[in-house]
């Protein structure tokens, strides 16, 4: 019943494309027992018969990265959950009767959430809330929940399908995307949680070269999708700024930008 993503394409064992899933869980693979052990561990937590395990196949040295691998795994799936997760997630602990009734708690706090997890960093917050088992300790238990977050550990990550949230198409790389998915999210008008779900995670959290050139593409991205712009709507002209100053400040700067705006198109 699964797919598999082999550089560009998708192979399927069974093709049914009128069926519909409750949960489609995506990863990419650089280690198939790792992988074999997670699908295996998430059946046995009652993730079974209407549930579709994606994947992208990175065992070979064609590699896909994560944004477009996991967009392209979000567009081919059929679930109305979607969980992005780490090869290396085991599901020792809580089952699915446990993640439903948390994300039924969780609609019930907040019908515009639009993807949770179970790490990430509240706003202004110095310390991060985090509900796992890792090589950092065990049954990590730090903060209340569902409190709602600014950024998501990439480990496990749960879209809701209906909120349209997805990872950005212009960036690449292995790393960040918890951050610009909450981003997205923010932006269509949706909220991101730490949820109370315990699980294990066997990943090692290193940061190497990889994640300084997605650390590089993400800020680029993200420094020119929000800066300061004058928009000519075809009723009146916007200025757009997430600054926090005086009215008065912002009003000059909005004039300074217009000013620069039509030197540039003259």
């Amino acid at each position: 019943m699964g797919k598999k993503l082999i550089g560009a394409k998708f192979v399927s064992k069974q093709e049914n494309h009128k069926m519909s899933f409750a949960y489609s869980f995506c990863s990419l693979v650089t280690d198939q027992k790792l992988y074999d052990s997670f699908v295996n561990s998430a059946k046995a937590a009652g993730f079974v018969s209407d549930c579709e395990f994606l994947s992208v196949d990175n065992t070979s040295t064609t590699q896909t990265d994560a944004y477009s691998g996991l967009n392209s795994m979000i567009e081919r799936s059929q679930g109305n959950i979607l969980i992005l997760c780490h090869q290396d997630i085991l599901f020792d602990f809580d089952n699915r009767i446990i993640l439903e009734d948390r994300l039924k708690k969780l609609e019930q706090k907040d019908t515009k959430w639009g993807v949770c997890g179970v790490a990430g960093f509240p706003q202004n917050e110095k310390n991060q809330f985090v509900r796992i088992t890792d090589k950092f300790g065990d049954n990590q238990m730090v903060g209340n929940f569902p409190t709602q977050v600014i950024c998501l550990d990439e480990c496990f990550l749960i879209i809701k399908r209906k909120s349209g949230v997805r990872l950005s198409a212009n960036i690449f790389g292995y790393h960040l995307y918890g951050t610009d998915i909450c981003l997205i999210a923010e932006i269509l008008g949706y909220k991101a949680y730490v949820i109370d779900f315990h699980l294990r995670h066997l990943g090692n959290g290193l940061i190497g070269p990889s994640y300084h050139k997605a650390y590089n593409s993400f800020r680029q991205k993200w420094s020119y999708t929000l800066r300061d712009r004058y928009i000519r709507s075809t009723a009146l002209p916007i200025f757009l700024t997430g600054r926090q100053e005086p009215y008065f400040l912002r009003n000059l700067r909005s004039w300074i930008a217009r000013k620069i705006q039509k030197y540039q198109i003259r």
